[in-house]
């Protein structure tokens, strides 16, 4: 990636913490009562992102390229068992955690000791994830 495009994305990294931690999204009882239905907020948010989202990628693909680098590739996988099982231990990840792991390091740079533990439980997730792929091989 070229300079222009690693500063882009920081400066977009830096926005997208900024957001989230500015949404609320860092902040334990906002997502602890989502989890338990209080408050409607989190799936609000997550309805909205993936609105945005939806439409950014339909732009791209429009567009046949990304804005930075070139040709857009957007890999098209069947849903497998491994993936299911990865998402239901994200799922209980984040509602044992009542963290979105998406802001864990914006939590961090805050000052919330709690991202760290959060930190952690995702690279613990990463290893273990690694070490069942080598092993299935």
């Amino acid at each position: 990636m070229s300079r222009a495009g690693t500063a882009v994305c920081l400066v977009i990294g830096v926005a997208f913490g900024f957001f989230l931690t500015g949404s609320g999204l860092g902040d334990y009882h906002t997502i602890h009562d989502g989890l338990l239905l209080q408050d409607p907020y989190i799936y609000l948010m997550l309805a909205s992102s993936v609105g945005v989202a939806t439409l950014g990628v339909l732009a791209l693909e429009r567009r046949g390229r990304t804005v930075l680098e070139g040709p857009l590739a957007l890999p098209r996988h069947p849903v497998r068992r491994g993936t299911i099982l990865g998402s239901t231990v994200f799922g209980v990840g984040f509602a044992v955690g009542a963290t979105c792991p998406g802001i864990t390091v914006a939590m961090i740079a805050t000052g919330n000791v709690y991202g760290a533990v959060v930190l952690v439980g995702i690279f613990a997730g990463l290893w273990l994830r690694g070490r069942h792929e080598t092993g299935s091989r």
